[in-house]
């Protein structure tokens, strides 16, 4: 390896020393023909490498820097992973082996440009309330005696599927799909005994499906706070429906700015 490398060098020199001789004979003014030009120096040649040098191993490549190398492997998983594999990628994987149908819309999902038999499959799967029913229980009732990683991932991909399920105008599925979100917010599911962080993780779940809700239906989402008064949610609900109602008051703000100043 060293040798071919040396080589490379040798010649790359060669073809240097070339190129100068021959700019420096077309600048040079024209001697008579009576002088005889001074022969040009010749150009020490490098020593070919010794055995020992060419065996001896060339050194390694410098390292990148700690935040920009991907880890050849997490912990608990086995065998190498891709250079832009994330903690994220290697945490659905995990999740897919037990959730195949979370898997299958995370496919749809990431695959934008779908045939036409794969848009079909995709709308049976955001249209089917097998699904639905199962997304309420466990949003509803996660199971978990804290937060983790996996927990949070698998509660966001859930909720992007009743995203995906509720931007879906044609949805056939919708009175029931919108049932469904109120089903989740309105429930109590905050047992005794459980952690602050899935509590908070509850909550959380509650006011992004209450801001998806009220982005499609304003007037269905106010609703579920006179549903909520007299129960335990009602100090919750009334936070969720004053904190969304600033949050889309102040995006539409935004988006009237940026029309105005001709921003995309």
């Amino acid at each position: 390896m060293k040798s071919s490398k040396n080589m490379l060098v040798l010649a790359g020199l060669g073809v240097l020393v070339l190129a100068a001789m021959l700019l420096a004979r077309e600048d040079a003014p024209e001697a008579p023909a009576h002088e005889a030009t001074a022969p040009a120096p010749a150009v020490p040649s490098r020593p070919a490498p010794t055995p020992a040098e060419q065996a001896r191993p060339s050194a390694p490549l410098p390292k990148p820097p700690e935040l920009l190398a991907a880890p050849e492997e997490f912990p608990g998983e086995e065998g190498e992973h891709g250079e832009f594999t994330t903690t994220t990628d290697v945490v659905k994987q995990k999740i897919f082996k037990t959730e195949p149908r979370l898997a299958q819309f995370d496919y749809f999902r990431e695959h934008v440009l779908l045939d036409s038999n794969g848009r079909k499959d995709y709308q049976v799967l955001l249209a089917d309330r097998s699904m639905y029913e199962q997304t309420r229980s466990a949003l509803s009732h996660p199971g978990d005696d804290k937060d983790s990683m996996e927990s949070n991932v698998k509660r966001l991909m859930r909720i992007d599927y009743l995203r995906e399920a509720l931007s879906w105008k044609e949805n056939p599925e919708r009175p029931h799909l919108l049932s469904t979100l109120e089903g989740i917010i309105l429930e109590d599911s905050f047992e005794p005994g459980m952690g602050p962080e899935v509590k908070r993780s509850l909550a959380a779940t509650k006011f992004e499906l209450f801001e998806l809700l009220y982005k499609q239906d304003p007037e269905r989402a106010r609703a579920l706070v006179g549903s909520a008064r007299g129960t335990r949610l009602e100090k919750l609900m009334e936070y969720i429906a004053t904190r969304t109602q600033r949050i889309v008051a102040k995006e539409q703000d935004l988006s009237l700015q940026a029309k105005r100043t001709g921003t995309p």
